[in-house]
């Protein structure tokens, strides 16, 4: 996947919704700052999220928006924000 795919998937995925378009401008102060953050990093917060081992913060919120984003595009939106 291109740098593109991320940048379609983090709007189809709703991710600006909580997290902002650019990815740095979050809705909320509790919601993290995604751009720039270590790839390998958020590929396991996602999984975690997904999986339930991680259960806490926002994570309710998140897990529903997961059940709809396969291992693939996780990867492919993790490697797109560790590069912004």
């Amino acid at each position: 996947m291109h740098a593109a795919d991320g940048a379609e998937l983090f709007v189809t995925k709703t991710c600006n919704a909580c997290h902002g378009a650019d990815a740095r401008t979050p809705l909320l102060p509790v919601y993290p700052k995604l751009a720039g953050q270590n790839a390998d990093y958020l590929l396991a917060q996602m999984k975690d999220i997904k999986s339930g081992a991680r259960n806490n913060g926002q994570t309710a919120a998140m897990k529903a928006i997961m059940v709809n984003v396969d291992e693939t595009e996780m990867k492919t939106l993790a490697d797109w924000l560790g590069g912004l």
